[in-house]
């Protein structure tokens, strides 16, 4: 035991010092930047906005636009124009009475027929109004509003033949009779309007400067 206590420190004293100075230490790796997305932010809603904002139209613009419009009728376009929007408004009124079905409407009748023509008579005077057929020959688009004022007229006429029927049928309700089929209200206000729309493109052709 004794021999081993002298021999430890000299294997001590034998092995090697160790350096005192630390060893290099290593750089940090540099981060890693994150790739750029260009992708758009699902969040975000200014995107949205725009797109919406031009898919729907303003409703102050076209409030605008109806008022210059109106600003723009004058004589015979202005009695045209509005006589097409008493016909279009018959529509919704009684056009024929019937014993089975009661008050039919225009628009659930042949009185379609002069609905649309109402509306092309309507947006004829106002595409010819605000110069939209500069390239075209003045006289296409007044032709085009007589046409259809005058079919729009006869229309309304042949509705109110058809529609009568003097076939006596019993009422739903009592002992009393009544015809099959009758002409209601609301087709005499479309024969008014389609008259005076007539009139208003023949005042108009006649006032209109060569």
């Amino acid at each position: 035991m004794d021999d081993i206590a002298r021999a430890a420190p000299a294997q001590r004293a034998a092995r090697p010092a160790r350096s005192a100075a630390p060893a290099p230490r290593r750089a940090p790796p540099p981060p890693v930047e994150a790739p750029a997305d260009d992708s758009p932010d699902p969040w975000d809603r200014s995107a949205r906005e725009v797109s919406r904002d031009n898919a729907v139209a303003d409703p102050e613009e076209l409030i605008r636009d109806a008022k210059e419009l109106f600003g723009l009728l004058a004589g015979g376009d202005k009695v045209a124009f509005w006589s097409a929007v008493a016909v279009l408004f018959s529509c919704f009124l009684p056009w024929k009475e019937t014993a089975a079905d009661g008050d039919v409407l225009g628009l659930m009748s042949m009185g379609v027929g002069a609905f649309v023509l109402a509306i092309l008579i309507m947006t004829l005077v106002g595409m010819r109004v605000k110069g939209s057929f500069e390239r075209v020959n003045p006289v296409v688009p007044w032709m085009g509003q007589l046409v259809f004022s005058f079919i729009c007229l006869v229309w309304c006429i042949v509705y109110i033949k058809v529609s009568a029927d003097t076939t006596r049928v019993p009422t739903p309700i009592g002992n009393a009779e009544m015809m099959n089929s009758s002409p209601s209200f609301g087709v005499f206000v479309a024969v008014l309007g389609s008259l005076a729309a007539l009139g208003g493109t023949l005042l108009g052709l006649k006032s209109k400067p060569a």
